[in-house]
């Protein structure tokens, strides 16, 4: 997991700066014997390019003070020999290249993003400088302005979905790390308040007039050991930040697909879409993708959206006529889903409530309830009792679309009408996006199984989602385990 993750503070005196950074290197030795362990699982040509940074560095570069040199030239190196990974913990990242990034996204985290409240997480980011998760927080500082200290936790990555299917394991973790960082600065700022309370301190400063050395009432800048009295502080967050890199690689696997591949780096992938076995059969010979297009020239466009919007928020399908074309016609529509959202019952001999399924195929002469809400009927015309201009088929739903439309529902039927997309190319773009709202409404869930039962807002905004996608995203995560891993 090719991932970086920082600890920046806002300094008084030279602003947003990076403080430490923690780094995976794994070696991909073709060789499976091979078995000896090394010093340093990364390229050699990173640790050179360092050591030459290092060296050609001048004291005319950035002015730092105590309360934004961070680690200085000190590295940590941690080994998991096992996987041949070495987790390195320095200033700054080992290339130059990563550095730019990095401090780009350290000014964008403590300056400019808008954070969910004042210890709150956002998502920025863009293919060119990477993808970044952000996690603001405070550490109580007596000798700084405010009282507090700015900082933050930022991963940077390049696989955007990747790192959002990620957000509820890292924010969870990172919690924990930035809860024990605050605990420690507390401990200090009670001391320091009981030596020399700094409210009488400002004061007497203020009213110094002014020629009064403020900076020096308040005191410089000071660096994380004394903020939380713990001189290994940074012995404490390289481990902390190495399990959760080593965890995460653990449990997730990063694809090493292009940047703009649809399918990089999802949890959900198509097995999660494909066909119940009772209908084997028809997938042999035709796409649900084919299906759909021809039911959709057989309804108005208007009753189609009604259709998908029923089918993908939950609201239970029935369809009506003779078994086989009903058949048919059900594995298309369940298709629109994954299989874990899936109550599918067909052929039955009379009608069976949402309780039991949410899609479900009868006979003509089965009695089943007037279309309601909460119930979308499609019947099948057949062919002996159609009139000559009659459509096949005859769409009843009592609801009434949103004036906003879920973005899913939108985007299928556009694809199903845009007849320039060939059979394969819009079965094509049909897994990709269904993968990408099946991993859309799996973080959310994680993220409220986990407890998080707040506004999740900026958290769907990063997805990219909104408000009108809400009712197909609960819908879909129903489908998911009560309490996700």
């Amino acid at each position: 997991m090719n991932a970086v993750i920082g600890m920046c503070t806002f300094c008084e005196v030279h602003g947003p700066r990076v403080v430490f950074t923690t780094q995976t290197y794994k070696t991909y030795d073709k060789d499976d014997n091979n078995t000896r362990k090394l010093k340093f699982y990364g390229p050699r040509e990173v640790l050179q390019e360092a050591n030459t940074r290092r060296l050609t560095s001048t004291g005319g570069q950035r002015k730092e003070c105590e309360g934004c040199e961070g680690l200085g030239n000190v590295k940590y190196l941690s080994n998991d020999h096992e996987n041949r990974t070495s987790f390195v913990s320095a200033k700054e990242p080992l290339t130059e290249e990563v550095t730019n990034l990095l401090a780009h996204a350290c000014i964008r985290s403590l300056s400019c993003e808008l954070h969910l409240g004042k210890n709150g997480v956002c998502y920025f980011g863009d293919d060119t400088r990477g993808h970044v998760l952000s996690h603001a927080f405070t550490l109580k500082d007596a000798q700084a302005r405010g009282i507090r200290r700015s900082c933050s936790f930022i991963i940077f990555m390049k696989d955007k979905q990747f790192l959002l299917n990620m957000w509820p394991f890292f924010v969870d973790n990172l919690r924990q790390v930035i809860k024990e960082l605050q605990d420690f600065a507390e401990k200090q700022y009670a001391t320091d308040e009981n030596a020399n309370p700094q409210r009488a301190a400002r004061l007497s400063s203020a009213s110094g007039g002014l020629h009064a050395n403020r900076e020096t009432a308040r005191g410089m800048p000071r660096g994380l050991p004394e903020i939380t009295n713990e001189e290994h502080i940074f012995v404490r967050i390289h481990m902390w930040l190495v399990w959760i890199l080593s965890a995460g690689a653990r449990h997730f696997v990063e694809s090493s697909a292009t940047l703009d591949s649809p399918l990089s780096g999802f949890l959900i992938r198509y097995q999660d879409f494909t066909e119940n076995p009772e209908f084997s059969e028809i997938s042999k010979k035709k796409f649900a993708t084919t299906i759909l297009r021809e039911i959709s020239q057989q309804i108005s466009r208007e009753h189609f959206k009604q259709l998908l919007f029923a089918c993908l928020t939950g609201i239970q399908v029935v369809v009506r006529g003779p078994n086989n074309q009903a058949r048919e016609l059900l594995y298309a529509l369940s298709s629109l889903v994954p299989r874990s959202c899936r109550r599918i019952q067909v052929d039955a001999d009379e009608y069976k409530g949402i309780n039991e399924c949410n899609f479900l195929g009868v006979n003509t002469l089965v009695a089943v309830p007037v279309p309601s809400p909460h119930i979308c009927r499609l019947d099948i015309i057949p062919e002996e009792l159609k009139n000559s201009h009659q459509q096949s088929l005859i769409l009843r739903w009592a609801g009434k679309l949103p004036q906003k439309l879920p973005t899913l529902v939108s985007k299928l039927e556009k694809y199903i009408h845009n007849e320039k997309l060939e059979h394969n190319v819009l079965r094509a773009q049909f897994i990709a996006i269904q993968e990408e709202w099946a991993n859309i409404a799996k973080i959310v869930h994680a993220m409220r199984g986990r407890g998080h039962r707040g506004d999740l807002s900026g958290l769907i905004m990063s997805l990219g989602a909104g408000k009108h996608d809400l009712g197909l995203i609960d819908s879909w995560s129903m489908g998911l385990p009560s309490n996700p891993a």
